[in-house]
């Protein structure tokens, strides 16, 4: 289990990781003084420390606010041979704080695809010891249609699931009644728990339902995200936050992260999700999805930091 403290010291840096219209650019992993760099800092941008917003370009200018670390802000520009940049919050300049003080903000979200369509599943070359019929190896994460999410997402659970293939369930019924039937391929359904090889489930008509957990694979959002373009076609990746042994400290991480450095996150699904490993049921942060170009780029921005970046393959439906 990765411990909430280590979460914490991550989170400052995933602030170069955050959700935008724009699409991906690349930028340095702390804002250089623009007379460095021959030019002034611009755009969305967060704050790497606790600073004192300041009513002119200098440290003489009289304090008009104080912002904590994580903070995000508009940076509108910096005055030549100062060291000095005007920020603004929901278009309303407040000030100047220091260039240094700033994280330029890392875009990463797909262009919108020709038709809107999502992404498409990728299909893996079969394995020189696996029969050229054998169904494609599954992974452990997914994004599902914004549609087929909005369903599950009506019943409350700890986590969602996707199934992978064709399952065998049983429908716990009242006055002890069970009923067979099958989880269909791309069926997405909400998650009570999991025990024993097999998945408590919590189906849309109100009853419960068992699984094997082989075959179901945790989702981690739907696409297109709320308020975004969707994503395009093609193989999609996340990069994971932290692993935790319940959806409870793994969504008070993902609380912690969007109430600071990921607050372009905030109104998004929590991205926590249920991870079936060797008889246990854990849950993995993140955030999802990107292109393979776009999680290089956020993973050399954490590079620059010494921080690890750890990718994953995300499976689509």
């Amino acid at each position: 289990m990765t411990a909430a403290p280590a979460l914490r010291r991550l989170l400052p840096a995933l602030a170069a990781v955050v959700l935008s219209l724009a699409g991906a650019v690349a930028a340095p992993a702390r804002a250089q003084s623009p007379v460095a760099i021959g030019a002034p800092l611009t755009g969305e941008v967060v704050l790497n420390r606790d600073i004192e917003v300041r009513i002119g370009p200098s440290e003489d200018a009289r304090i008009v606010m104080t912002l904590k670390q994580g903070k995000a802000l508009n940076a509108l520009g910096t005055p030549r041979g100062t060291y000095w940049t005007e920020v603004a919050i929901g278009g309303q300049p407040i000030g100047y704080v220091p260039a240094d003080s700033l994280d330029p903000a890392l875009m990463v979200t797909g262009r919108p695809a020709v038709g809107g369509e999502g992404p498409r599943s990728s299909k893996p070359s079969s394995p020189a010891n696996q029969p050229a019929d054998a169904p494609p190896p599954h992974r452990s994460a997914a994004v599902v249609p914004r549609a087929a999410w909005d369903k599950a997402a009506q019943t409350p659970a700890e986590g969602y699931v996707v199934a992978a293939g064709p399952i065998s369930a049983t429908e716990l019924l009242t006055n002890r009644k069970r009923r067979g039937f099958t989880l269909r391929k791309g069926d997405v359904v909400a998650l009570i728990g999991a025990a024993n090889g097999e998945a408590t489930l919590a189906l849309p008509a109100g009853t419960r339902a068992l699984a094997p957990v082989q075959g179901l694979v945790g989702v981690v959002a739907p696409y297109p995200l709320p308020g975004m373009p969707p994503v395009e076609p093609g193989m999609l990746y996340g990069i994971k936050l932290g692993e935790y042994v319940s959806y409870a400290e793994g969504l008070r991480a993902w609380k912690e992260f969007t109430a600071g450095p990921g607050s372009a996150y905030r109104d998004l699904p929590p991205m926590v999700w249920p991870v079936f490993r060797k008889g246990r049921l854990l849950y993995e942060v993140g955030v999802a999805p990107f292109s393979r170009l776009q999680v290089d780029t956020a993973c050399g921005t954490l590079a620059q930091r010494g921080l690890d970046c750890t990718v994953i393959e995300l499976d689509t439906f």
